[in-house]
């Protein structure tokens, strides 16, 4: 035998190895990353890759949580027969583009609750983007490329993106057998926007309510019109049933927005206890709720 030649022997254990060690990344590892972002048939959650959590609604919606990121944010899936809507595209810490595509292949438009920067991090991963049609988000758009000020994102850093769509306050979109009401609740922001899907009795509504604290009183926020869009909620839309909302504790009734009306009245009638903080150099106050809390100015 040539002195270079290699040992029958030797060459076929290698290829034996080789081949072993294709079948385990096809039957261990390639499972295992699979079932890393598949979607569970039940109504639990399943954690996706190790950040991101999707949770099953019902059979055309799906809400997407960070709970490992500090605010805990929630964005949503509606699909439709025809195209689908993601209601905030999140932190950014990941991107939510491929983990949003996994619960439906329909076409797919992003729209934000509202603009500030934990809610529109992966909007630039999207290529279709809709804006709430208001004058200040006009004003902050050129050539269909927004901005965010920093007064309305609240970050120096929060991404621009391209906007395809403009949706007017009152508009119905159709998703294909499904229909989403576009429904403005400044208060939060001014920019606020709630869908609201008749049928189902579901009302998506941002940071307006969730099981946590509700703040009036960031650069933009206004209580009196705070407690109008809760109004606005109840008054026109008496098919909600259930609100959910963008951060921890996000799926609440009808009750909590009923809850909300009258915190907010209280706070505005100056009838309602508020505790005086410190860290706001005194200028908010915390005022307990059913399940919430309110900073707002005393």
């Amino acid at each position: 035998m040539p002195r270079n030649a290699a040992c029958p022997s030797r060459v076929f254990a290698s290829a034996m190895l080789r081949r072993l060690a294709a079948l385990t990344l096809c039957f261990v590892l390639l499972p295992t990353l699979l079932a890393g972002f598949a979607v569970a048939d039940g109504p639990g959650a399943l954690a996706t890759d190790g950040y991101f959590d999707v949770e099953r609604i019902d059979r055309e919606t799906y809400a997407i949580r960070e709970p490992r990121y500090w605010q805990r944010n929630v964005s949503y899936v509606l699909k439709g027969e025809t195209r689908a809507i993601l209601f905030d595209s999140g932190s950014g810490t990941r991107n939510i583009h491929f983990v949003a595509h996994s619960v439906t292949h329909n076409p797919m438009t992003v729209v934000a609750s509202h603009l500030h920067y934990d809610h529109i991090g992966s909007h630039n991963q999207f290529e279709q983007v809709a804006m709430i049609d208001l004058p200040e988000t006009r004003a902050a758009t050129s050539n269909n490329w927004y901005s965010p000020p920093i007064l309305t994102s609240l970050w120096p850093f929060a991404p621009g993106f391209h906007v395809t769509e403009w949706w007017k306050p009152g508009d119905v979109i159709d998703l294909g057998g499904r229909t989403i009401d576009v429904v403005h609740i400044p208060g939060h922001t001014g920019d606020s926007i709630a869908l609201v899907d008749r049928a189902r009795g579901y009302a998506f509504v941002g940071d307006h309510l969730f099981g946590g604290p509700l703040l009036a009183n960031l650069p933009g926020s206004n209580l009196d019109a705070y407690l109008e869009s809760t109004r606005r909620l109840l008054r026109d839309f008496p098919e909600i049933r259930t609100v959910f909302g963008a951060h921890g504790e996000s799926r609440l009734p009808r009750a909590s927005l009923e809850a909300l009306e009258q915190t907010l009245l209280a706070i505005q009638e100056k009838r309602a206890t508020g505790e005086s903080l410190w860290w706001t150099a005194w200028t908010s106050s915390r005022y307990a709720g059913d399940g919430f809390t309110v900073y707002a100015k005393p």
